[in-house]
């Protein structure tokens, strides 16, 4: 029977051990925490979107070969054949039905464990060696050893929940290419001083990332204000740019993606014409929440106790405050750090691995999860990700 060792029990670890077992190998897990899967249980807010039905090519990101790998993955017959009932919201996002990540966990350790999967806790990996041929895994304070090894490590977001890249220099050395990783899936800094004012306000835009005068990706949402940064899902699926290019991008927001460019001047003077007398601070309360119409009023000319009408007597005036709302720019100054990131972008890159995710340079390696270099937006694609790289791995390893 082939022996398969698995380093690390989040999501991906799991379903790698569960599809190893699956396929005849004896196997154990090796997780560095209490207990595992401790990141699974917040994720979606403790709800766990565990996958997407719609796992596209422009929702992934990086340098490793996925497609073959999600194409025959079905998150619905996965789960279900763990007694794991599945919904599906509008957006497409598909959560257990009991809505709990516990139960999702419970699944997987029951499975596990029917599979007679070993788990060892409280172990912290620190290298890996060749012996005859077979793989050592050393631990702190002990050696493993079996006929494959598959690194479910994670990347480097969430280094309190176990997560801190720390065995991507292990990997390198054993002469494996790393793309340098960087937070994904995140909130993203920018100009304090014009933020503070608005903090705590949410509204919805469509948000584009902008370097150079060429849009790079537009996401449309929730943005939420904060004191010194960009927050919601549709700022976070930028969050890798903004990680990525720093300083060199820039955040353009619409903020009234429903109404179509060519009719805004239309409603505007529509507006002026209701409120044309009263302070410039009132023009916009109709179309937005009132702090964010009076920054776009106030950015636009400077004034807001000035009635609207005099501020804008001419058609020149209207076209800028349309361009204000429309084009409404904030410069990216940088990310939360991992500490507060859900994602990381980069890791052990497309070309070290084959199509069933084997180290190309070291035989009997695998790797899944988040510890390649593959990130997916919010929504589910990462645990999608997880579940079917994992299983990818697992039927490698023991066959």
């Amino acid at each position: 029977m082939k022996k398969v060792i698995v380093v690390g029990g989040g999501a991906s670890g799991l379903a790698a051990a569960i599809a190893a077992a699956e396929n005849g190998a004896s196997v154990c897990v090796l997780e560095r925490l209490q207990r595992v899967g401790k990141k699974l249980l917040l994720t979606g807010n403790g709800k766990c979107n565990l996958s997407n039905i719609t796992c596209s090519g422009d929702r992934y990101h990086g340098s490793v070969r996925y497609a073959h790998i999600l194409r025959d993955f079905d998150a619905e017959r996965y789960f279900r054949d763990m007694g794991v009932l599945l919904r599906t919201d509008a957006e497409g996002r598909q959560y257990p039905m009991s809505m709990t990540a516990t139960s999702v966990l419970d699944a997987l350790r029951i499975k596990a464990e029917t599979l007679n999967v070993r788990v060892f806790c409280e172990v912290r990996v620190t290298g890996i060696s060749r012996m005859g041929t077979r793989w050592c895994v050393h631990a702190e304070e002990s050696e493993f050893h079996a006929d494959a090894v598959i690194f479910a490590a994670g990347g480097s977001a969430a280094p309190n929940l176990g997560t801190d890249g720390n065995l991507l220099p292990v990997l390198e050395h054993l002469g494996h290419r790393i793309i340098r990783p960087r937070p994904a899936i995140c909130a993203v800094e920018s100009d304090a001083e014009r933020l503070r004012p608005l903090k705590g306000i949410r509204v919805r835009a469509e948000v584009s990332a902008v370097r150079g005068g060429n849009i790079l990706k537009t996401e449309r949402g929730e943005v939420q204000f904060n004191e010194n940064a960009l927050s919601g899902i549709c700022i976070m699926n930028l969050g890798r740019l903004a990680s990525l290019y720093g300083r060199r991008l820039t955040l353009r927001l619409n903020l009234l993606p429903e109404i179509p460019p060519e009719t805004l001047p239309e409603v505007l003077d529509m507006l002026l014409a209701q409120r044309g007398l009263l302070p410039a601070s009132e023009l916009l309360t109709g179309l937005l929440p009132k702090r964010i119409g009076e920054r776009i009023v106030k950015e636009a000319f400077g004034h807001l106790t000035t009635p609207a009408a005099e501020l804008i007597p001419d058609p020149d005036a209207v076209g800028r405050l349309c361009t204000a709302l429309t084009e409404w720019e904030f410069p990216v100054l940088g990310t939360a750090g991992f500490d507060k990131a859900q994602v990381t972008a980069g890791g052990i890159a497309g070309e070290s691995v084959s199509d069933t995710l084997e180290s190309k340079v070291t035989p009997g390696i695998y790797f899944c999860g988040e510890l390649l270099d593959l990130d997916g937006d919010c929504g589910g694609y990462n645990l999608a990700w997880a579940w079917a790289s994992g299983i990818c791995a697992g039927h490698a390893a023991a066959t």
